[in-house]
This record gives C-alpha cells, sequence and structure tokens, in this order.
C-alpha cells in the first residue's frame, strides 16, 4: 500500500516469486496488518517468510542496494543470502554441529495446506454459553490437578483427558468463543488459569495448523500439564513480586524436570506431555532450560507450547510483571522468532491471533467501544465486534457491527477500530459481558447493518 513517507529512490517492486532470502522488505501491496508481518520494513531470513509473503502478496518493495544492506551486496544475485562456508565442512566446534541441522517444523507447515480445514460448526454467538460452561467447569478440575501436583502426589490424568476433551469439542465448533474466555484474566489465579489457557491456546493452534484430532489432544493435555512442576516450587518464590536473586531463578528453572517426574510416576500420561513439560523453555538456539537442547532436537508439541505460553504470560498480570497488549507480545515472539521461538510457528501463530483476538476491548473511530467477537483469517484487522457503550460511553442494548462492511464499503470508516483499551477502562470489564444468544440473534435479525456469524 501507498505510504507517502517512503523515498522510493532506492526501493524496486519485486513479485513474490521473485524472492530471496536477505532481501529488506520495505513495503507490501496491501496494509501490514492484513498480513502476520507486524514489523513494518524487515530482512527475510527464512524461507517460510518468503513463504508468507506469497501467501498474502503479489509483490513487495525490495530495497535495490547501499546502505540498509550495510555491505553494499546485490541482493539480487544468485548467491545471495547464502554461507561462503560449506554447510558440511568440518569446522566449528560441536555445539554449531549440534546446530546446523534442523528440518524443524518445515514439513508440518508445508503440509498444512494438504490436510483438510475445519470448518465452523457453530455461529460465536450459539458457541458462547456452551463455551463459558466449559472453561468454568475446568476451572475447578485444573485447580484439582496442580493440588495434586503441590502434594507430590499421582496426577489424575484422565480428569487432564476430560478437560482438554471438552476444550476440543468447543474448539472445532468454533474457536473464537474459548479464545474469548482467555482473556478473562485474574491474577490470583495465574498459574491455575495460565495452565488452562495455554491448553486452549494450543488446541486453537493446532486447529489452525489443521493437525488431526489425536495430534489435538496431545497438544492439550501438553499445555494443560506443561506448568504442573511449578507446584514443587515453594510460593515465597513462585510469587515473589520482585526480581528473582540469582539462587532463586536456579531453583525456578528445576520446575521442567520436577514436571517431568510428577507425570513420570503418573498412571496414564502422554509421552509427549512428558516431552513437553521438561521442554517448554527450550529455545532454537540452544540457549534455553534445562539442558540447552537445539532446534532439531525439539518436538512439534514442544515448540508449539513455547510459543502459546510465552504469549499468555506476556498478555498476564503477573506478581512480577505487568501485563503487555496483544501486539505488543506478538512483536515480541515475532523479534525472537528463529532463535527463541521457530521461525515458521511464530508466524502461523500470528496470522491465528492477528491484532484483535476475541475478547479484545476497542475502541472505534466515532467513540464507540466494543469486544472483538471473532474475524476472518486474512483479515484479522477488520473484525467482528459487539458494541456496548454509545459514543458518549454509555451501555447500550447488545449490537454486532462487522467491520469488513468498511471495506465492502456499506459501513463508514469512522467504525474502524482507533485503540486498544485496557480491561476495565470506562467501566468495561470483559467478564461482565457475557454474549447473550437470544439477544444477538434477535437484534441481528432486526439491525440487518450488523453481523454476528463469523468463523
Amino acid at each position: 500500500m501507498s505510504n507517502q513517507f517512503l523515498d522510493r529512490s532506492n526501493f524496486i517492486r519485486v513479485p513474490v516469486s521473485g524472492l530471496k532470502l536477505g532481501m529488506l522488505v520495505t513495503e507490501l501491496d496491501r496494509p501490514w496488518l492484513e498480513t502476520p508481518f507486524l514489523l513494518q520494513g524487515f530482512v527475510i531470513r527464512h524461507p517460510s517468510e518468503i513463504r508468507k509473503l506469497q501467501e498474502y502478496c503479489d509483490y513487495v518493495f525490495v530495497e535495490k542496494e547501499g546502505r540498509l544492506w550495510g555491505e553494499k551486496k546485490d541482493p539480487f544475485r544468485a548467491s545471495f543470502g547464502r554461507s561462503k562456508r560449506n554447510a558440511t565442512s568440518s569446522g566449528g566446534n560441536a555445539l554449531h554441529k549440534r546446530a546446523r541441522v534442523d528440518n524443524g517444523s518445515a514439513s508440518l507447515i508445508q503440509s498444512m495446506h494438504s490436510r483438510p480445514e475445519y470448518p465452523a460448526q457453530n455461529t460465536v454467538e450459539n458457541e458462547h454459553p456452551v463455551a463459558r460452561r466449559a472453561y468454568e467447569a475446568a476451572h475447578s478440575q485444573v485447580e484439582n490437578l496442580l493440588e495434586q501436583a503441590r502434594l507430590g502426589n499421582v496426577l489424575d490424568t484422565q480428569g487432564a483427558k476430560d478437560v482438554v476433551g471438552n476444550c476440543i469439542d468447543s474448539i472445532l465448533r468454533n474457536p473464537s468463543a474459548l479464545l474469548w474466555m482467555v482473556k478473562i484474566k485474574h491474577m490470583d489465579y495465574y498459574t491455575m488459569e495460565h495452565c488452562l489457557n495455554v491448553c486452549i491456546l494450543a488446541i486453537a493452534f493446532g486447529r489452525h495448523l489443521r493437525l488431526p484430532e489425536n495430534e489435538l489432544i496431545n497438544l492439550g493435555v501438553g499445555g494443560l500439564l506443561h506448568d504442573v512442576g511449578k507446584m514443587q516450587i515453594p510460593d515465597e518464590v513462585l510469587n515473589k513480586p520482585g526480581k528473582l536473586t540469582e539462587e532463586e531463578f536456579v531453583l525456578m528453572k528445576t520446575h521442567p524436570e520436577e514436571g517431568r517426574k510428577l507425570l513420570m510416576k503418573s498412571q496414564g500420561s502422554l509421552s509427549s506431555a512428558i516431552d513437553v513439560a521438561i521442554n517448554h523453555h527450550e529455545r532454537m538456539d540452544g540457549k534455553g532450560y534445562p539442558r540447552g537442547l537445539f532446534a532439531h532436537e525439539l518436538s512439534s508439541y514442544a515448540r508449539i507450547i513455547a510459543i502459546v505460553d510465552a504469549f499468555d504470560a506476556m498478555t498476564s498480570e503477573r506478581c512480577y510483571d505487568k501485563a503487555r497488549s496483544t501486539l505488543e507480545s506478538l512483536k515480541e515472539i515475532y523479534r525472537h522468532r528463529g532463535t527463541h521461538f521457530d521461525e515458521a510457528l511464530a508466524l502461523e501463530f500470528i496470522q491465528l491471533m492477528g491484532p484483535y483476538p476475541p475478547g479484545t476491548i476497542v475502541e472505534l473511530g466515532n467513540g464507540y467501544v466494543g469486544i472483538v467477537l471473532s474475524s476472518q483469517t486474512k483479515k484479522r484487522h477488520l473484525p467482528n465486534v459487539k458494541l456496548v457503550l454509545d459514543n458518549n460511553k454509555q451501555p447500550i442494548f447488545e449490537e454486532f457491527i462487522d467491520l469488513l462492511d468498511v471495506e465492502r464499503g456499506t459501513v463508514p470508516r469512522e467504525w474502524l477500530i482507533h485503540r486498544v483499551l485496557k480491561d476495565g477502562e470506562h467501566g468495561v470489564f470483559l467478564k461482565d459481558y457475557p454474549v447473550k444468544t437470544a439477544e444477538a440473534n434477535s437484534h441481528a435479525s432486526e439491525n440487518p447493518g450488523f453481523q454476528g456469524d463469523q468463523d
């Protein structure tokens, strides 16, 4: 899209079929918010970025050469972006050798589009009351699991699978309802809600990746139980409001191994859950803990949970840190793709969530306040919004507006999202605004300009 502030004298338009590693992408043929690329301007570092650009764009602008390339290399020569050194040479230490070979999630992502997409089986409005009941029931079950872990007892793995099964049922019908529930946070219940939220986010991510249902079970159980080892950490360390001392941090970093021990002695534990418990803090570059594994040593389950674990933690109010916005958190994941997080999976997760996931409280350009209900995969910046306050910040009867209608030209641009609000701003607390199916359907039928049935 045209940007009046860009000096294009050093840029060249390139079809996406001609993109190569190392090129500096400065502008797209569409708004950045319509893509998973949250930083406006980036160097292509991984084939997955080329695939994503080809999926979203017809052409992009890249820098020709010079200042921004640093060494004034020609990015269009055939060898640009390749290492001068033979990748199979015997040079380098053992750590570099371990890090070199990683097919990673490439086969998982490449085969994604060969697998059938999960169709929505329910409208998001009709799924909301069902999802709310499932989420509330899961609360007490997860509390019981964590209490078992705190006491060092055998875990009720069947109970964990029951929670996951109910979450999968709802997410397969329509993921937006449970993703809304994930946005309702209580700092006093952080560890319990975090385990449940990671479970839900992992299942939703697996659905986006079109994984079969048995793999969704593995992901969900892994997410639900990934932090059980934290229950073996003393409360004064686990819930310390300030920065941990070096000794306390060393103790905190034992929780993956403690989780593995708990799951190993619990009958019926899935091997994938044990893998996730011990490996969810490992990194692609080998600088994680507890074992310093490299990318090629990590399963897809551990890579996925690492991303959703970090995302839910960053977007939550914790005793030692403030919550970040969705966009800030996704930018952190984007910045650390390829080092902390799997590169290709990070881009897919950003595409799944978008800047305004379900449950995001927003103020529109005309002053109305609403809550994001759902959105379409490639139009995450134009969601379906439940309106709750008018432009004078007075409560209104539940109404829904589809911001895709702005793009269609049937709704004025003043309805576009102006900014994201924090929970509680203007007296709007997410927990106080359940979606009422009957009212939603009734009001949508009375107001044909409002929409409420996106996936």
